[in-house]
């Protein structure tokens, strides 16, 4: 519904009104007045892989390159063309083997025949150096467990060092010197043509978001960026997939401070995002809906309540003699249900029997849904929102239409923390803090992003 709404809205100048460039080889995307090339998207995804997860990865990989190369030319080791060439064919051979193409594989990781080659060559002197550390014979067998040790004991400290690399660098520790760009490149070629086209996007709005308000005369201040805190802050408080820790300790554990948060480059377009929904959806536009479309968006950010499930799946026709029937898990939570007498109760129960693997893992708890919630099958929101007090309830048929992710079965519902809604002035606020990915793909559609990985 909100999206044929969005349809609906005027579209707004967001950016000159040029012509967009043409994509090149070294131009990753463009849009109506800008472009953005292959140095500058690398130093982007560099900047943020940077310290993360997905770029220490990158960078052990990297290191591990150079590690050899360096020790290699230390120990006087080399390689062949001939052994390069036999062990490309066997890589060839047995990706043939299992029905997928060289070729095709390379393009997909954007490696050019010649890097790939000194890959192949690099892991033939890898295995030189493994064999001359455990003084094994030229012709032994190097299992990927040996690899990964000599590698890990040599790259433990470079990584810990890299915490603390000067600006622009992921890593400069003679003779390691690995540029953000550099680490971006790694980065770009382990990436998904969909995580690409997301990088993309967090790229142009960067750039154009600050310009569009800046032509709307409009300013980010620090309100609205604590704001968008204040926002976070409740969604991790209210969701149980978090076990209950404050936003301030999911940072801690992701290595960030309130403080680094308030100076990212992320939080700022989350800003510029709320200036442009406050202007999408100003408080004119929501005196201006229909009965039916308010009670559409009071559905999905009015009233919401606590809910927690013990799913046992079912199906209407059997195929298999212990697959259960609707009759018969729903007798099966009657039992199960005997046993509760307390909300702890239901926690244990729903973690040693519920069928629904995410929430079992957090005994039982969806978290806080309204009348209609996104992920959660309708019937769940249904039964949740029918009863007038707290309490466990069921068993309730749940009949999941997704076709791609059906959830289908009987299910005991744990009830609890009733909240009866936000004030006129903060519903508007979530109404438009939920349009910002529909939004974010209009502004993109309006100033016509284009990149190698649309689609």
């Amino acid at each position: 519904m909100l999206a044929a709404l969005l349809l609906c809205l005027p579209v707004a100048t967001a950016a000159s009104p040029q012509q967009a460039p043409e994509l090149s080889q070294d131009v990753v995307a463009v849009w109506n007045g800008g472009s953005v090339n292959t140095k500058q998207f690398d130093l982007f995804l560099g900047k943020h892989a940077h310290r993360q997860q997905q770029g220490n990865e990158a960078l052990a990989h990297m290191l591990q390159l150079q590690l050899v190369e360096f020790e290699a030319a230390e120990a006087g080791l080399t390689v062949s063309p001939v052994a390069v060439d036999a062990r490309i064919e066997d890589a060839r051979v047995q990706i043939e083997a299992a029905g997928q193409d060289l070729d095709t594989i390379l393009a997909s990781r954007q490696l050019s025949k010649k890097e790939f080659r000194k890959l192949i060559a690099d892991s033939l002197l890898h295995e030189k150096l493994v064999r001359k550390s455990n003084k094994l014979a030229d012709d032994a067998e190097v299992t990927a467990e040996m690899l990964t040790g000599w590698s890990q004991e040599r790259i433990a400290s470079l990584l810990e060092a890299a915490a603390i690399a000067p600006a622009g660098m992921a890593l400069d520790v003679a003779p390691y010197h690995i540029t953000l760009e550099e680490l971006g490149t790694t980065v770009r070629r382990t990436m998904g043509d969909r995580d690409l086209q997301d990088r993309v996007d967090q790229l142009v709005l960067g750039l154009t978001l600050p310009q569009w308000a800046q032509q709307q005369k409009l300013v980010l201040t620090d309100v609205t960026l604590h704001e968008e805190i204040e926002w976070r802050r409740k969604r991790v408080e209210e969701n149980p997939a978090y076990g209950g820790v404050s936003y301030e300790d999911l940072l801690k554990s992701r290595g960030a401070t309130i403080e680094s948060v308030l100076e990212s480059e992320e939080l700022r377009m989350a800003g510029y995002m709320r200036l442009l929904s406050e202007q999408r959806f100003p408080d004119l536009w929501f005196a201006e809906l229909s009965n039916d479309q308010k009670l559409e968006l009071d559905s999905m950010f009015g009233p919401s309540r606590m809910v927690g499930w013990i799913l046992l799946h079912a199906t209407e026709e059997k195929a298999d003699e212990l697959d259960l029937d609707f009759d018969e898990a729903a007798a099966e939570l009657k039992l199960l249900s005997e046993r509760i007498r307390s909300t702890t109760d239901f926690h244990q129960i729903a973690a040693d029997y519920s069928e629904h693997e995410v929430t079992r893992r957090r005994d039982g708890m969806l978290g806080r849904i309204h009348r209609s919630e996104e992920g959660v099958p309708q019937a769940l929101c249904d039964a949740a929102f029918a009863v007038d007090k707290p309490g466990i309830y069921g068993p309730v048929k749940i009949v999941d239409p997704n076709p791609f992710a059906p959830t289908s079965g009987m299910a005991l519902i744990l009830v609890q923390d009733f909240d009866p809604g936000p004030s006129p002035e903060e519903f508007r606020a979530l109404v438009r803090r939920g349009q910002h990915r529909d939004l974010r793909k209009q502004f993109l559609a309006e100033i016509g992003l284009r990149s190698h990985w649309s689609k």
